[in-house]
This record gives structure tokens, C-alpha cells and sequence, in this order.
């Protein structure tokens, strides 16, 4: 693979400091200490490990050059960000090579149907493409809910060569650990599926040329604060800061920081790197509602 220099922004990112946290009113800001080249990746990049083995396998065949394709309604992964494998860093993109279309079922369960179903069929004998479309809708919950008609249902996409009892109608009940619940499956909407075809570019051959790459590109110094700014900065950096309103030295280090390029940023704040009094720092800032990205 081609290695070329990789500075993108990364839109789909959640910022990681108040990540989890409700959109604070007043905004906030957070500034974690980036002491070493890894840090500084670690911080930016994801990775494979932890991921569901499906989407590892993907992204392990893109890396070995293997050009997979995957077929769903969306992107199977869509991410600006690079990920970290075997120590080097490879940009993850896709394309869409087909499409067709396809119909969305609606998946119904009674789990205590007023009426027992004309025609049971035990859950272990359904066809796989029946027992994906149930889901986790089988078994059924230890308190049968005492509702009348539907009491669950999810949506599902038969695949186009699926073998199935439960799409015409043959069976409308389903017997499971001695239990006998009514199914319907109807028609919901016609949607596209997409073939993503994936490939991966070597952007970084280690964390510190990653982080260098980010140092060149988005760090900048964050010098000649008024007092006002700079204890904001310093409770930014000891615990975070909520301010109780928008002051006017909040307000200040906002356009600060919006006068350089983010990491990644939208109309709700953004990830920025700085250096502080000597020091690196990863800035996640969020602005009051009442900023304009």
C-alpha cells in the first residue's frame, strides 16, 4: 500500500472528555495532559481489538489489501477516523459499488394471544432466516405482559434468497418452552441495499508519526490570556469547567480556540490540541447553545 501524510477531521467522533455527558447549557470545557506521542494517537485513533467480530473481520481484510464488500442499508462501518493495527495506522474508506432494492418486514409477537394460533410450528424447527427475523423476541420475558394484540416487534430484512414458513403466512404461531405465542409478519417499506466495497491506506507507520502529523496540523499555543481566562483554563485542565453562565472570558477563549482548525468539531463544540504553559493538552470544548459553529 501507498503511505501518504493523513490529516482529516473526524465529524462522526464523540468527544472523549464529557463524552456521556447531557449538552451543558453554558457549554464546557475540558483539557487532558498529552505527555507522550502515544497518548496523543491513542487519544485520536480507534482500533481493531474490542470490536464486534464481524466489523473486526472487515476491517482485518481491508488492512490485508483482501478489497471486502458488505451489503447493508448503511455503511457496516463509516468512521473519518483512522484505527491503530499492529502498531501502524490505516485509514478505513469504502465506496458503494451496488445497489438494489428490498423490502423491511415488520416482526409482531403476541406472547398471550386471547385466541391460540390456527398454525404452530416449534421455534426449533423455523428456518435460520425465520429465527433472525424473531430476534431476541424468543423466549419470551418470565412476566407475560397482559396486553391485548402486539405486545413486541422489530423490523427486519429477509434476505432476497431466504428460505422462510413465517413471510406467506403458513404458520402464525410459534411454540417455544411450552409456550405458544402468535407471530405476524407484514410488509413495511421498500429500502436500499447497498454493496460497500472497503479498502484501508497506511496513513501512519507508528503512534509517533501520528502524533506528529496531528502536532503539525492542528497544535497551536494558547498564550497571552487575561487572569479571568487563565483560571477558567486552569480548572479547565484540574476538574473541567461549567461555567453558571457564559462570561465574557469564556466567551473569549471560544473565539480563541475557533480561530484555529479542530481535530473535529459541528455546531455543538469540537476537540482541539494546544500547548500550555509548555505543555500539551487535548481540549474538548462545547459551546453555549447560542454559538453558531
Amino acid at each position: 500500500m501507498r503511505r501518504r501524510t493523513f490529516l482529516a477531521t473526524a465529524a462522526t467522533a464523540l468527544p472523549l472528555a464529557l463524552a456521556g455527558c447531557a449538552h451543558p447549557t453554558n457549554g464546557a470545557l475540558s483539557m487532558g495532559e498529552m505527555t507522550t506521542d502515544a497518548a496523543i494517537a491513542d487519544r485520536y485513533a480507534g482500533e481493531t481489538e474490542g470490536l464486534p467480530p464481524e466489523r473486526k473481520a472487515l476491517l482485518d481484510a481491508a488492512i490485508a489489501d483482501e478489497v471486502p464488500t458488505r451489503e447493508g442499508t448503511r455503511p457496516p462501518y463509516d468512521r473519518d477516523r483512522p484505527v491503530e493495527y499492529e502498531g501502524a495506522y490505516y485509514q478505513i474508506s469504502h465506496e458503494i459499488v451496488d445497489s438494489h432494492t428490498e423490502t423491511l418486514y415488520d416482526v409482531r409477537i403476541d406472547y398471550d394471544p386471547a385466541e391460540p394460533p390456527s398454525s404452530v410450528i416449534d421455534y426449533g424447527d423455523l428456518p435460520a432466516a425465520d429465527k433472525n427475523a424473531l430476534g431476541d423476541l424468543i423466549p419470551g420475558p418470565d412476566d407475560v405482559p397482559d396486553n391485548e394484540g402486539v405486545d413486541m416487534g422489530r423490523t427486519y430484512r429477509y434476505p432476497a434468497d431466504a428460505e422462510s414458513v413465517l413471510l406467506d403466512g403458513e404458520y402464525d404461531g410459534v411454540r417455544d418452552g411450552g409456550q405458544t405465542y402468535r407471530v405476524v409478519v407484514e410488509a413495511n417499506r421498500e429500502v436500499t441495499v447497498n454493496t460497500y466495497e472497503y479498502s484501508a491506506e497506511r496513513v501512519a507507520d507508528s503512534p509517533a508519526d501520528l502524533a506528529q502529523q496531528l502536532r503539525d496540523r492542528y497544535l497551536f499555543t494558547l498564550s497571552g490570556l487575561s487572569e479571568a481566562e487563565r483560571g477558567i483554563v486552569e480548572t479547565a485542565i484540574e476538574e473541567s469547567y461549567f461555567p453558571d453562565e457564559t462570561t465574557d472570558a469564556f466567551q473569549s477563549l471560544i473565539d480563541r480556540f475557533r480561530a484555529h482548525d479542530a481535530l473535529d468539531g459541528d455546531e455543538y463544540g469540537g476537540d482541539w490540541l494546544v500547548r500550555y504553559d509548555g505543555t500539551v493538552y487535548w481540549v474538548d470544548l462545547q459551546y453555549p447553545p447560542d454559538v453558531s459553529a
